[in-house]
């Protein structure tokens, strides 16, 4: 789990996606094939620069690819992965179909650097990213490749190194949550996020706890969570522990108040969660447990 447990920004596409392209990817029409990429420059992503990095797809429409149809892409010091997979775009909170009346603020035209990716232009080009006109934030933005259209979903924050730690707070704002007011609910999901464990909870004393206990954890890099819970154990069994580490994942869904979702993991025999995205592990601690127990393990 050393190494395939790091959600590498640089290296992974968000597994739901994945998934989901791989169900539906018989049927899907093959328009702009994309996989996900291979490398990213290391530098900073500068707000006035876009930079798509994308691998084409070079085989035909039989070939057997389970993320064709999704790009990766880079902006603002976040990745996002760009798709029009309908059950996809419903598990995030979006409509099926992302359309032209979806855009919304023009952000920029984009061009191909002539090799994996795409970067902003003043030029005006048949590629463009725009604002998503619903729900305006960090977590979704409208990308528009010709006459085809796609929902850009934040994967997560750009990361310099496997030790390298953001709060709550930074996720949350992402999605325009600013006060336990935007948040809608909170659900338990099974492990593939497509079905519900339970009733949601939508009480508004409990949602405002959830809040304010989540943007107090104390945050983690991977590199220290690693310390934190399998140093001391002998290597003969590290492969056991780490298994048993996974097999604890629980799932939770917010929803905020305009309707779009993303995921989060908790380890509730470890006492740790995972924040979707921020590439970091937070220590749960006794009052985070209680809450657990209120609303979860019913």
């Amino acid at each position: 789990m050393k190494k395939e447990h790091i959600s590498d920004a640089l290296n992974m596409l968000n597994d739901d996606i994945i998934e989901e392209a791989n169900k539906v990817r018989a049927n899907a029409k093959p328009t702009r094939k994309w996989v996900k990429w291979g490398a990213v420059a290391a530098c900073l992503c500068l707000a006035v620069t876009i930079a798509i990095p994308v691998l084409h797809h070079k085989g035909g429409p039989d070939t057997q690819d389970p993320v064709q149809n999704i790009a990766a892409l880079e902006y603002n010091g976040k990745f996002y992965e760009a798709v029009k997979l309908p059950e996809v775009l419903e598990k995030y909170g979006l409509p099926p179909e992302i359309t032209a009346d979806m855009a919304g603020e023009h952000i920029s035209y984009l061009k191909s650097d002539g090799g994996i990716g795409y970067k902003s232009t003043v030029s005006q080009t048949d590629i463009e990213l725009y604002r998503y006109a619903p729900a305006v934030c960090d977590g979704v933005y409208v990308l528009r490749d010709g006459d085809t259209w796609y929902a850009a979903l934040f994967c997560n924050f750009y990361q310099f190194d496997s030790n390298t730690n953001c709060s709550f707070t930074e996720l949350y704002r992402v999605y325009g949550i600013e006060s336990a007011d935007d948040i809608a609910s909170i659900t338990e999901m099974k492990w593939n996020n497509e079905q519900e464990v339970g009733s949601p909870v939508t009480n508004r004393q409990e949602i405002t706890e959830f809040y304010h206990m989540t943007i107090t954890l104390v945050s983690y890099g991977n590199d220290d969570f690693q310390t934190e819970v399998f140093d001391g154990i002998p290597e003969e069994n590290q492969q056991e522990a780490h298994t048993a580490f996974a097999d604890d994942r629980r799932n939770l869904r917010i929803e905020t108040a305009s309707g779009l979702r993303f995921f989060i993991a908790f380890y509730p025999n470890y006492d740790w969660i995972e924040g979707g995205g921020t590439m970091s592990y937070f220590k749960i601690d006794k009052q985070m447990h209680g809450w657990i127990e209120r609303n979860l393990n019913r």
